[in-house]
């Protein structure tokens, strides 16, 4: 005797419509998650490059007082020694601190008896809005902002 076998064949399965229907909902639920994403990093950009601000202005003030009440010429002065202050040793492995979170110099000036410190955003253009507005250093003394 024979037995015949059944086969049982599974003929349910997704339409075209249905799965077009999901990569809908799956586009618009990141067209609108994205952009947060986005602002995120370069918010996160901003006060990496803020931190860094503050460390070069303790470096700054350091030197200040270890060099007779002046400021450096240039930020170099924090990986390099300086000629202008025998008591000053730069640190080769604070060279990081030399660009913003979007890899572009500071900007430094001295003026009279203090400095400006800043950033130029993520444009790297003087001016701009929003996440491309130059930063500047909280302890910038005796320049304008």
């Amino acid at each position: 005797m024979k037995q015949a076998v059944k086969v049982i064949r599974n003929t349910r399965a997704f339409s075209l419509g249905e799965i077009m229907i999901v990569l809908v909902i799956i586009g618009g639920i990141m067209a609108i998650i994205l952009p947060k994403i986005k602002d995120g990093q370069e918010k996160s950009k901003v006060n990496q490059t803020k931190m860094k601000m503050t460390e070069i202005t303790t470096k700054l003030n350091e030197y200040n007082a270890e060099c007779g009440g002046k400021y450096p010429a240039g930020l170099s002065f924090i990986t390099d020694d300086d000629s202008n202050c025998k008591s000053w040793a730069g640190n080769p492995k604070l060279k990081h601190l030399l660009k913003d979170a979007w890899n572009n110099d500071f900007q430094y000036a001295t003026s009279g008896n203090g400095y400006n410190l800043k950033s130029l955003g993520a444009d790297g253009k003087e001016g701009g809005s929003s996440f491309a507005k130059d930063i500047f250093s909280d302890e910038s003394v005796g320049g304008e902002e």
